[in-house]
């Protein structure tokens, strides 16, 4: 069968994901096979599909007929269904939505449908799993008040957020709007996989959606001393009300204008900022990078990739690039101008800044498009 990308058929993430609606099992049989076990488990603990182990991964059970998505407490959120299948079989985003898309037989906006590796299946929806709304209200009302209890960075008790910040060069810290998203908490609340509690301090990051609503909340969790917490997820993203999406949010920090700076973590925003001046925004992740929706204002937009020597990140920098530029949105990649250290994973301007400084964001290498 040939491939969907042969003929450019590219579906909207959203009629995927309304099409894909109580289908998920059957998508995973034919697709990912390696996620159909967690899928019918309904939220129990099962081995991670990619490393194995025991019990560290699960489906999110209040989304499992809608959008669903699943964790893992070794590789993290995966959002949503088509995060599942990318990440099991090394898909990228693009690819991810043709093959959903046409197994489902979704059209473009073209009105095109195409063939992918499986053919169409018959779609067969599964009851739809029913939401616990006090689960809900007690998460909404846990992230209400941890950030009720969070401070801004400048604070006096904020000193190991600014201890850690300064450890990696980042001096923007004290910028009066940041506080609006990006805080300090002095006892985080961890719970490892064999739920056994722990608290320490850390800093927290309000991620909202396009239309401005808070959705969730990521905690960077570090110690009294400023330094990364050695916690098996030093990040974590709080679970997601049932009637939220994290696709296309962002951590913004600053209000939105005609250009925009965008980045993954939030030590390469602080970092383009202490180098340059400017606000970015951090995205947390390559999979929100790649799906980020821009405010209705911006007319051009920076992406501060990573480099990494699997190309996670210059292909997640490509691909919203490629979706901006549809949208009529000016779009440029800004790429460390460093090679990837021998035994490190990538660099991020966080290296940039710590090994060359300022200058190191300033030259011709950096400021040229990424083609």
């Amino acid at each position: 069968m040939s491939n969907p990308s042969k003929g450019g058929y590219a579906p909207e993430k959203k009629d995927v994901l309304v099409a894909a609606e109580g289908c998920w099992l059957s998508i995973y049989q034919q697709l990912a096979p390696e996620l159909v076990d967690a899928q019918q488990a309904k939220g129990s603990a099962r081995p991670c599909p990619v490393h194995g182990g025991k019990d560290g991964f699960r489906i999110f059970k209040k989304t499992i007929s809608t959008s669903n998505g699943g964790f893992c407490q070794t590789c993290g959120i995966k959002p949503d269904g088509l995060a599942l299948i990318m990440w099991v079989r090394n898909w990228d985003f693009h690819t991810a939505l043709q093959e959903v898309g046409s197994l489902l037989g979704v059209k473009d906006p073209y009105g095109r449908t195409a063939i992918g590796r499986i053919e169409p299946i018959k779609v067969v929806r599964e009851a739809p799993v029913v939401v616990d709304k006090a689960s809900d209200d007690w998460l909404r009302e846990a992230m209400r008040k941890l950030w009720k209890n969070s401070v801004p960075l400048t604070d006096p008790t904020a000193e190991p957020a600014r201890l850690y910040l300064r450890s990696r060069g980042i001096l923007a810290w004290d910028r009066k709007e940041l506080s609006r998203y990006v805080r300090f908490h002095p006892s985080l609340t961890y719970k490892d996989e064999k739920g056994k509690r722990s608290r320490h301090p850390g800093i927290v990051c309000l991620l909202t959606d396009p239309e401005g609503q808070a959705v969730t909340i990521n905690r960077h969790y570090l110690t009294a001393k400023g330094e990364k917490a050695k916690l098996p997820e030093p990040k974590k993203m709080f679970p997601i009300p049932s009637d939220r999406k994290l696709p296309g949010c962002a951590v913004q920090t600053s209000r939105p204008g005609e250009i925009l700076n965008v980045c993954e973590g939030l030590e390469t925003a602080l970092s383009v900022e202490t180098a340059m001046g400017f606000p970015v925004w951090p995205l947390v992740n390559s999979y929100l990078l790649e799906c980020f929706t821009p405010p209705a204002c911006t007319k051009a937009v920076r992406i501060w990739a990573d480099k990494d020597r699997k190309e996670g990140g210059q292909n997640a920098a490509m691909a919203l690039k490629k979706r901006l530029w549809e949208m009529g949105i000016k779009a440029q990649i800004m790429l460390p101008d460093m090679p990837v250290p021998d035994g490190s994973k990538g660099v991020d301007w966080n290296d940039v800044l710590l090994q060359r400084g300022s200058i190191g964001f300033i030259g011709h290498e950096t400021y040229r498009a990424q083609r």
